[in-house]
């Protein structure tokens, strides 16, 4: 039996280095979400974060870049949180309520920066080649996640046979409407309403016909 060694420590630059990452990206998200994407720049950031525009400059190239970054760490948190929860959830229903839900806390959260991702970057025709990598990477993750989960209801006979793949992105494309919505304020109904709504919508579609 043979024991695997222990992970090497970081060394105090190490760490440094890695705190000072973190910091740029949380002062990046208060001055995205106060100022919008056009207005504000890398010296806005470096002033919040508490140290030199240099610095920053350390670890990102651009604005853009910094921007990609946040955002990255936003959707790897939020796609781990949803295989995590839906692989929990004993049925399918549940794994659709786990989705949303988590679609809805994040939304709560990050509201500020995500209108700004949205009024920016959130076309499918979007300019950015670093931030389309960036969204393209976590939906892909995701949408393959949401294969399976459709695949194993379908053999548990939870749900109807359907095209895993094209529901898949459907699901993907109405939790976005969703969110996109509430963003903008172009809907009438509280969050938690439309999500029910959101929830029965998918649901029922997939349900199984006599």
């Amino acid at each position: 039996m043979t024991s695997s060694s222990p992970e090497p420590r970081k060394t105090r630059k190490e760490l440094l280095s890695e705190w000072r990452h973190n910091e740029v990206l949380h002062a990046a998200r208060h001055i995205f979400g106060r100022l919008g994407y056009a207005a504000a720049n890398v010296e806005d950031i470096a002033k919040e974060a508490g140290m030199a525009k240099g610095t920053v400059y350390l670890y990102f190239k651009s604005k853009e870049e910094v921007f990609a970054a946040v955002l990255a760490l936003d959707l790897e948190r939020l796609t781990q949180e949803t295989i995590d929860g839906m692989s929990a959830a004993e049925s399918f229903v549940d794994r659709m309520t786990v989705f949303l839900n988590l679609r809805l806390a994040y939304l709560r959260n990050n509201r500020d920066f995500m209108r700004v991702y949205v009024a920016e970057f959130g076309s499918r025709g979007s300019g950015s080649t670093v931030i389309f990598e960036v969204k393209h990477r976590y939906i892909q993750r995701g949408i393959e996640f949401m294969r399976q989960c459709l695949e194993r209801a379908i053999a548990r006979d939870e749900i109807r046979t359907v095209p895993v793949e094209a529901a898949a992105y459907a699901i993907y494309d109405i939790a976005r409407g969703y969110v996109e919505r509430h963003l903008i304020g172009s809907t009438q109904l509280d969050p938690e309403e439309d999500l029910a709504f959101t929830h029965s919508l998918i649901v029922n579609g997939l349900q199984k016909h006599d």
